[in-house]
C-alpha cells in the first residue's frame, strides 16, 4: 500500500484544495461523520474508497457552520452532511462514479466541485485514497449580482495514472480562477455596497439588542419584546433574540401565575373578613403581601383588623369539639343526592375528620353524616398561602366551611 502526503493549496477564489493522498486504510480506522444514504453502502466496512475527512468550509477567515454539503451522482443526491461549528464535514466515496459535491447555505452563492473516480485501473482500486486537506470558501450573495460562473464546477478532481493519485485538475482550475476573478471584479461595486449595508445593519442590530436587554432587566417586557422582534427582522437567523423572547414568555407566565395567586388570596381574605374570621383573613392578606409587597390594599385590611381587635378585643374563639352534628339546615343539590347517600352508608354517624398532605397542599376533609345523608367538606391549604374550600366536590367559601363543616 502507498502512503503519499500531498501539498495543500489554498485558493483566493473562495476554494482551497489538496492534491490526493493515497493511504493504507488498514493502518487507520475510519469513522465518517456523514450518514451513508445509498444502496446499503457502509463505508466503515469497505476499505477501498476515497475519504474526504480534513475538509472545511469558510467565509473569509471564519469557519462556516450550517452549510449543506450534498453529494450527487447524475443529479441524484446520494449523501449529505451539514458543516459543524468548526466548518468541518466528511465523506467516503466509492470508486467507479463521477460525483458532484454541492455547497449551499441561505444568503450565500451555491458552489460545487466534481470528483471523477471513473475509469480507474483495477490495480489502483486495491488501495484507499485520502483527498487531503480541502477548504472551500463561501461567497455572500448580493441582490442583482452575477453568479453565472458558479453554474459550473469551481474545481475538478480525477485519478491521475502517472502519479497514481487523486489529483486536482490544475488546467481546469487555472481557467476557473480567471473567469471567477473577472466576475468578482464586475460585482465589486455591489459587494462594496452590500458590505456597507451589513455594517449599518450590524450597528442597528447591536443597538436593538442592547436596548432590549436594558428593558428586560427593567422588567418592561412589552418594550423588550418589541426590540428583540425588530432585531430578528434584521437578522432572521440569530438565535439570541429568539432565546430572549422565549425567556420573556416564561417570566410573563410566572408573573401571571403570581398575579392569579395574589387575587385569590385577596378574595379569600375578603371572604374571611366578611365572615368575621379575622385570623384567617390576616393569614390570607399577609400571604398576598409576600407576593406583591407594593400593593396597599392587604396592608390596609390588616391594619383594619388590628384596629378591630384592639377596639373590640376580638379573640380567637375557643374551638370545642362538638359531639353532635346536624345537617338539617344544610342545602344539598339534587345532583349530589346519590353521592350524599353513599357517604351515609360508608361513614359512621357524626363527624369523621382526615388531615393529610397532598404534595405541597395540606388537606382537611370533614364528613358529616346525619341519618341517611352525608356531606363532604374540604379545606385545602397551599404552601404559598392559598386556601380553598369545597362542599361535595364543588367550590365553596370560608363562610360555608365555618357555618356547616365546623358548626
Amino acid at each position: 500500500m502507498k502512503k503519499i502526503i500531498g501539498w495543500c493549496i489554498i485558493l483566493c477564489l473562495f476554494i482551497g484544495i489538496n492534491d490526493g493522498v493515497a493511504q493504507n486504510k488498514k493502518d487507520k480506522k475510519k469513522s465518517p461523520i456523514a450518514k451513508r444514504l445509498w444502496g446499503g453502502y457502509d463505508s466503515n466496512a469497505i476499505e477501498k474508497n476515497l475519504e474526504i475527512k480534513d475538509a472545511f468550509v469558510t467565509e473569509g477567515e471564519e469557519m462556516l457552520e450550517g452549510v449543506y454539503v450534498n453529494v450527487y451522482i447524475n443529479n441524484n443526491k446520494i449523501d449529505s452532511a451539514i458543516t459543524d461549528k468548526s466548518g468541518g464535514f466528511s465523506f467516503n466515496l466509492k470508486f467507479d462514479y463521477k460525483y458532484q459535491i454541492k455547497f449551499s447555505k441561505n444568503g450565500f452563492v451555491t458552489k460545487f466541485i466534481e470528483i471523477d473516480l471513473q475509469n480507474m485501473p483495477p490495480q489502483a482500486k486495491k488501495e484507499g485514497y485520502d483527498l487531503g486537506r480541502f477548504q472551500l470558501g463561501m461567497l455572500r450573495k448580493v441582490e442583482n449580482m452575477d453568479t453565472g460562473e458558479f453554474s459550473v464546477p469551481v474545481a475538478r478532481y480525477y485519478y491521475d495514472e502517472v502519479s497514481t493519485l487523486i489529483q486536482l485538475d490544475r488546467v481546469f482550475l487555472k481557467s476557473r480562477k480567471a473567469a471567477i476573478a473577472k466576475q468578482k471584479e464586475q460585482n465589486a461595486a455591489l459587494l462594496a455596497q452590500q458590505n456597507q449595508i451589513d455594517v449599518e445593519k450590524d450597528a442597528e442590530y447591536n443597538r436593538l439588542i442592547r436596548d432590549a436587554d436594558i428593558e428586560l432587566a427593567a422588567k418592561d417586557y412589552e418594550l423588550a419584546k418589541s426590540y428583540y422582534k425588530e432585531a430578528i427582522k434584521l437578522k432572521t437567523l440569530e438565535e439570541y433574540p429568539r432565546a430572549q423572547l422565549t425567556k420573556i414568555d416564561g417570566l410573563e407566565k410566572d408573573e401571571l401565575g403570581e398575579s392569579e395567586k395574589y387575587r385569590d388570596l385577596i378574595k379569600q381574605g375578603d371572604e374571611a373578613f366578611d365572615a368575621e374570621d379575622y385570623e384567617s383573613a390576616k393569614i390570607a392578606y399577609t400571604s398576598a403581601m409576600k407576593i406583591n409587597s407594593l400593593e396597599a390594599y392587604p396592608r390596609e385590611r390588616i391594619k383594619k383588623i388590628e384596629l378591630l381587635e384592639k377596639e373590640q378585643k376580638i379573640k380567637k374563639p375557643e374551638v370545642k369539639e362538638k359531639t353532635e352534628y346536624s345537617l338539617s339546615a344544610v342545602q344539598i343539590s339534587a345532583d349530589k343526592s346519590a353521592f350524599c347517600a353513599e357517604l351515609a352508608r360508608k361513614y359512621p354517624q357524626g363527624l369523621t375528620e382526615e388531615i393529610y398532605q397532598d404534595g405541597s397542599k395540606t388537606v382537611t376533609r370533614r364528613i358529616i353524616v346525619d341519618g341517611q345523608i352525608g356531606v363532604e367538606y374540604k379545606k385545602i391549604v397551599h404552601n404559598w398561602g392559598g386556601v380553598y374550600y369545597f362542599k361535595n366536590g364543588s367550590p365553596a367559601t370560608n363562610f360555608v366551611w365555618q357555618k356547616e363543616a365546623i358548626q
